[in-house]
């Protein structure tokens, strides 16, 4: 199983080329060892460095391969589908080099980078505890000729097989220095010394040989310093990188996911087929969301960290069924599915920051059962970064505490726009003469509880037919306006009502359906009522204002409008200007709804059960709200 191409274009493949044959070859088949054992995890390591593959962010004319960030995640990716102790261990180094090429010391890139990219030397990194609350965990003080550290760095990776390692201690001013110090126990001429606590027992990627540094009064020199960030800088730069991670977590994701489509081949159980075929398309789908979010980084920071959730949730999902399917092998520790899934519970956690946690804790927690449908861009839709968000809006959970039915019951006496064929029904098999009952009905396309599709109001618009079913599952507002209607039945919504909506409620979410409650539905059982002609045959009863109607399209992106009137045309205006005007694309326009005093103002899921009529004008619907 291989859907790398269909997800990362095929620029500077070198780099994939080169590590890909190494990988499988290696890597893939030590990997239990490379988790447990620290020198085949520095075999393993050095292995990439004679394949020129650990500075690869770093310029060329320093020694590094200077490819494009949408490479470097492929690479990320790729390593982690074959060992996640070595994807694991590279990225520090990785790190490191990139800091070390920001740097304006122009001495101390001299001395490392050169080095770097093919493993001669090899370097770690030492700073999350800056983005500890409290007091900081690692403190500097300048001293001539350079700073004075005290203090822990709880988590530094590569003990016994980096050199050097860059660490972070915070400045009096909240300022942060980064330097280089020794990997290794060391006690200087001034007193000074760092010291190294034995390596952690992880769960999962031991041979990592994660150790916690004690820095006692050390002298770091000028010329060793590679930066003095500003206050805040590291969460800045969390938001910034957010997405890179999201390459560690969807790797362990292929990797569980290889286990099962290898599992599949000798098990001949069709749910282990329908598994695989099942979370490889979701997988699929969260990369190319991923690849396009990459490409604009101008996307909102809410919507990268519901990718890095996707990633996060799908690699412990996939790695779990890859347990599944390996049965009670899967218990011992040397099993592949056993090391991929304490694997993805390391990537759940790793660079993680408040903001991640809390995304990542609302992906876990959706309910058992929730549905998903994973949608694509909806069309006329820009090029803007849109398409990643899109997706993410699309492929959504859906929580409800009640079903609502929106549709009117169908009679024969239901109210009529005049012109329209009568609702008819005819007794065609009988019980007790053919043995079922069965009756043949007809109505127009916009009769009882309808939607109307752009056919009906545009020469060349869409018939009912050719909707997809990803549009008729949206969620909905609802605006209450009865009170103006009570006062005035022509009553139109306007722009000061929308907004003193969002003032009590929030904005409107893009790709919402904005209901207009007006409590017209309780005339549904009159037709008169409901239809209110006056002498001269002039229908009163609220509807939409154009102006409105224009807000919502341009500035909030609704998907369509719904009424419990006839029409989201007030009765007054026999242009259908509102129909027109929503219709210029396939958006949802819902007539002669009921029940909408039992919605919340927002939160509701609609599903739109329509009939696919050819080329149909409208079509009369089913609509049931989840809330």
């Amino acid at each position: 199983m291989d859907c790398d191409a269909r997800v990362f274009p095929k620029k500077s493949c070198s780099v994939i080329d080169t590590a890909k044959p190494y990988l499988l070859n290696q890597v893939a088949v030590q990997a239990n060892e490379i988790d447990t054992n620290p020198n085949i995890l520095m075999g393993a390591l050095r292995g990439l460095g004679e394949l020129g593959l650990l500075a690869l962010r770093v310029p060329r004319h320093w020694g590094g391969k200077e490819v494009s960030e949408a490479t470097f995640g492929e690479f990320q990716e790729l390593i982690a589908r074959y060992s996640g102790a070595l994807a694991f261990l590279q990225t520090q180094h990785q790190s490191a080099a990139s800091m070390l090429v920001a740097s304006s010391n122009s001495s101390v890139r001299e001395t490392y980078l050169p080095r770097m990219g093919n493993g001669e030397v090899l370097v770690g990194v030492g700073f999350s505890q800056l983005r500890r609350e409290g007091e900081p965990l690692t403190m500097a003080v300048p001293v001539p000729g350079g700073y004075q550290l005290d203090g822990i760095v709880p988590w530094v990776t590569g003990w016994g097989i980096f050199q050097d390692f860059i660490v972070a201690a915070t400045l009096p001013d909240g300022c942060a220095v980064f330097g280089v110090v020794p990997f290794h126990e060391t006690e200087q001429k001034s007193g000074g010394r760092i010291t190294f606590a034995s390596p952690a027992q992880l769960a999962a990627m031991t041979s990592t040989n994660t150790v916690t540094a004690t820095l006692t009064r050390y002298f770091l020199p000028q010329e060793l310093v590679i930066d003095i960030k500003t206050v805040g800088w590291i969460h800045e730069n969390d938001k910034n990188n957010v997405l890179r991670a999201t390459f560690l977590a969807t790797g362990c994701a292929l990797a569980a996911l290889d286990i099962i489509e290898s599992t599949a081949q000798t098990k001949s159980l069709p749910a282990i087929a329908k598994s695989f075929v099942s979370l490889q398309q979701e997988l699929s789908d969260c990369r190319n969301a991923i690849h396009q979010a990459q490409q604009h980084p101008g996307l909102e920071l809410e919507k990268k960290l519901q990718l890095r959730a996707w990633a996060i949730d799908l690699a412990t999902r996939i790695a779990h069924a890859a347990v599944t399917v390996s049965s009670g092998a899967a218990n011992y520790l040397h099993h592949p599915a056993q090391r991929v899934y304490r694997e993805a519970l390391v990537f759940t956690v790793t660079g993680q920051t408040s903001a991640v946690m809390e995304a990542t804790l609302e992906r876990l927690t959706r309910r058992w059962g929730e549905e998903e449908e994973v949608g694509t861009r909806r069309q006329g839709d820009k090029g803007n970064g849109e398409e990643a968000g899109n997706f993410l809006a699309a492929y959504k959970s859906i929580t409800y505490s009640q079903i609502i039915h929106l549709s009117h019951v169908i009679d024969s006496d239901i109210p009529q726009w005049q012109g329209d064929p009568n609702v008819e029904f005819e007794t065609v098999a009988e019980l007790e003469k053919d043995g079922y009952y069965l009756r043949r009905f007809s109505l127009g396309e916009h009769s009882a509880t309808h939607i109307n599709a752009p056919k009906s109001f545009h020469k060349f618009g869409l018939g009912i037919d050719r909707y997809p079913a990803k549009s008729l599952v949206v969620p909905a507002v609802v605006i209450n306006i009865k009170q103006q209607v009570t006062v005035n039945p022509d009553y139109t919504l306007a722009i000061a009502d929308i907004l003193a909506w969002e003032k009590q409620h929030g904005e409107i979410p893009p790709d919402s359906v904005v209901l207009l409650y007006t409590g017209w539905q309780e005339k549904w059982s009159d037709r008169t009522a409901f239809m209110n002609q006056d002498a001269q045959g002039n229908m009163h009863f609220p509807g939409f204002g154009k102006d409105a109607i224009q807000f919502l399209i341009n500035k909030r992106q609704i998907a369509g409008v719904g009424i419990d009137t006839h029409g989201v045309d007030p009765g007054q205006d026999n242009t259908f200007a509102i129909n027109s005007l929503v219709l210029e694309k396939p958006r949802i326009v819902l007539e002669n709804l009921t029940n909408l005093d039992q919605l919340p103002p927002k939160g509701a899921t609609l599903i739109i059960g329509i009939l696919r009529l050819r080329d149909g004008s409208g079509s009369p619907v089913g609509v049931i709200a989840l809330s």
